[in-house]
C-alpha cells in the first residue's frame, strides 16, 4: 500500500523537494509571461527592446533549466521501488 495515495499530506512529507521545485518552474513561467506581456504592451526604444529580449531569454533559460531539475526529481521518484 502506497501512503502517498491516500493522503497529500503523507504525499508532500514524503517528498517536499519534488513540490519545492514545481513552485519555481511555476514561478519562473509566471514571470516570463509577465515580461512578454508588458513588453509587447509598450512602446520602447531600440535599447529598451534590447534590453527586454535579453530579460526574456534568461527567464527562459531558468524555466528551462527549473523544468529540467523537477523533471530529474519526478524521474527518480518514478524508479524508486514501491514498498
Amino acid at each position: 500500500m502506497d501512503l502517498r495515495e491516500n493522503s497529500p499530506v503523507v504525499a508532500q512529507a514524503l517528498d517536499p523537494a519534488a513540490d519545492l521545485l514545481y513552485a519555481r518552474w511555476r514561478r519562473a513561467v509566471d514571470r516570463l509571461w509577465r515580461e512578454v506581456l508588458r513588453r509587447r504592451q509598450r512602446q520602447l526604444t531600440e535599447r529598451e527592446r534590447a534590453l527586454a529580449a535579453r530579460r526574456i531569454r534568461n527567464l527562459q533559460r531558468i524555466v528551462r533549466r527549473a523544468l529540467a531539475e523537477y523533471h530529474r526529481i519526478q524521474l527518480e521518484r518514478s524508479a524508486r521501488p514501491s514498498n
